[in-house]
């Protein structure tokens, strides 16, 4: 088994789906090749997976039967740390640059369309083009009443984004709408000729329930912007007009981006075996795709997804020697939104059975590979129905996430099961670490520039 998790010494209180290999330029030669330093890792994502709220048995992560989790937190080290900054959108994006060694404040592109746009192939952002976030929603009267249209299926979205495009492309012909799965959209504005920063759109997620008119949904920030933001908008209402009586009857653009440019992932590192990223959602895919890692597209979204197949598409990825394995699953984080406690449980509860268990398994049977496991949710997505509504509390919200590092029980500290409060006692508990330290934590050399963790401890 490899070294301790460095700095960490002592004891303190389905099938798979499409994948695209990295370029081996970039990430190095397949594992095996050379020699086992480090380690293989994995970096287990459950999205949105801490939540400020507390029930009668505490909090989603409390409530579950995570066994493994749990036995994790008991055999390694738990803390907090810190993925979200008051300056930047609350959102996955900026969360998972940092987890991946990016300094958000130098690479985050403003918005997270951009990254989802380069999942579609062939598809390019130029210098002066714009991307949006496109949620189709619902309306009822000027009411939005689902941010995500009732989770309206790709079977049934499809059509209303063609539908969209051969109506509106005579009128807009520098506007692009691509569908990217069940209620998500891309909306490219090709020679926006304006800065992503000019604008302001409101994200749906935070105004369910909300009176809209989307005759002037999007506002300029500058004058410059003004005639911009009248033209989106009215492509907006004409939107609004050709889907009315579907049951996705309106386009809410957000998030506004620019191109995305990153360094490839670990290119001043020592992961010599390549890097994969397990998941579904198109922001991360995009986001492996700039950092010349590899993905595997399994199961989708919401909660219910291919649990399995992403648990078999990681440990086939150390199988086959990757050394540095992401495996990400959306499934608590659309639970929080919908508001659906018992959906949030159970989804953490199919992560441990049929991910983290697993992984741990692979380890056990070749405890010579172990480098390190991680489990971080990448931020808090605190469930709306159970909140009385003038107290409402923002969906994502900024305090630091728990998270926990395994070597396979040659580190330890006293916390003995993994939720937000017990995180607490752990050793990085009472003084949060930043996600841009994750990756030299669990001993996977690092490509983060000298510059960007500069600006990282500006930032702090």
């Amino acid at each position: 088994m490899s070294g301790s998790l460095p700095g960490l010494a002592g004891d303190e209180g389905g099938a798979i789906g499409t994948a695209e290999r990295p370029s081996r330029d970039s990430v190095g030669e397949p594992a095996g090749s050379s020699g086992r330093r480090g380690g293989q890792h994995v970096l287990i994502v459950p999205d949105g997976g801490a939540d400020r709220y507390r029930g009668n048995q505490g909090s989603p992560l409390a409530a579950a039967s995570i066994e493994t989790i749990d036995r994790l937190a008991d055999e390694g080290v738990c803390g907090r740390m810190s993925t979200l900054y008051g300056d930047l959108p609350r959102e996955s994006l900026v969360a998972h640059l940092g987890l991946l060694g990016w300094e958000p404040h130098r690479h985050y592109p403003h918005g997270r369309a951009s990254c989802e746009l380069l999942a579609l192939e062939g598809v390019e952002l130029g210098d002066d083009d714009l991307a949006f976030r496109a949620n189709l929603v619902h309306m009822q009267g000027d009411v939005l009443r689902s941010y995500n249209a009732d989770l309206v299926p790709s079977r049934t979205a499809q059509p209303l984004i063609e539908r969209v495009n051969d109506r509106l492309r005579r009128e807009f012909p520098s506007f692009e709408l691509y569908h990217n799965s069940d209620f998500r959209n891309t909306l490219v504005v090709r020679g926006a000729g304006i800065a992503a920063e000019e604008l302001v759109c409101p994200e749906p997620h935070e105004h369910q329930g909300e009176p809209f008119d989307l005759a002037c949904l999007v506002c300029a920030a500058t004058a410059a912007a003004g005639h911009f933001a009248e033209r989106l908008n009215r492509y907006l209402a004409l939107v609004r007009e050709l889907l009315d009586g579907e049951p996705a009857n309106a386009l809410f653009p957000w998030s506004a981006s620019r191109a995305l440019c990153l360094p490839p992932f670990g290119d001043s590192a020592e992961i010599a075996a390549g890097s994969m990223v397990v998941g579904a959602m198109d922001f991360l895919h995009g986001l492996a795709r700039a950092g010349g890692m590899g993905w595997i597209h399994v199961g989708t979204g919401r909660p219910v997804t291919d649990y399995a197949g992403k648990g078999q598409a990681t440990v086939a990825c150390l199988e086959e020697g990757y050394r540095f394995v992401l495996c990400h699953v959306n499934a608590p984080d659309e639970a929080s939104h919908m508001g659906d406690l018992d959906a949030k449980v159970a989804s953490l509860e199919q992560i441990d059975r049929h991910v983290v268990a697993p992984v741990v398994e692979h380890f056990e049977r070749h405890p010579e590979a172990l480098g390190s496991v991680a489990v971080v949710p990448d931020h808090y997505t605190n469930l709306q129905a159970a909140w009385n509504e003038l107290a409402r509390c923002d969906a994502h919200s900024i305090e630091p996430v728990p998270f926990l590092l395994w070597d396979g029980g040659r580190t330890r500290d006293r916390v003995r099961c993994f939720d937000e409060d017990s995180a607490v006692g752990g050793r990085y508990g009472r003084h949060p670490v930043s996600h841009l330290d994750l990756l030299p934590l669990m001993g996977v050399a690092t490509g983060v520039a000298a510059g960007d963790r500069a600006v990282a401890e500006d930032e702090r």
